[in-house]
């Protein structure tokens, strides 16, 4: 079975924030080893890049803040960041106005339930 991070950076990479983009998932630099959860170059222009690391914690830090920022430089070049967490994690403010100030867009995922049959539905 699957641990419950795992499935949410599953999730993560459906996300509609990647649209138009050819994402590659956990590229690493050879330069600097830095290694982002996904990577996404746009399909009309190449330089128009994106970074996101998926967090799954309870509450969301300045230090992951710093580490997509870090992301954004240096080998990547990435105009725009995001950290995709999932619904139920803490956002401080604190944290906001920096990923804000950073460009880094801050996603909150829902889980998925369990598709249920018609019947289980209709009889519970």
């Amino acid at each position: 079975m699957t641990p419950r991070w795992r499935k949410h950076e599953e999730r993560a990479r459906s996300s509609r924030l990647f649209r138009g983009y050819k994402v590659s998932a956990q590229k690493t630099s050879t330069s600097t080893g830095r290694r982002p959860d996904f990577f996404g170059i746009s399909k009309r222009d190449p330089t128009k890049r994106i970074v996101a690391d998926a967090k799954y914690v309870k509450e969301l830090t300045p230090t992951h803040v710093k580490q997509v920022r870090q992301y954004k430089g240096y080998p990547f070049f990435a105009q725009k960041g995001a950290i995709i967490v999932k619904k139920s994690t803490r956002v401080p403010s604190e944290v906001r106005s920096l990923a804000k100030a950073s460009n880094i867009s801050i996603v909150r995922k829902r889980a998925r339930k369990k598709d249920r049959s018609f019947w289980e539905r209709l009889f519970g």
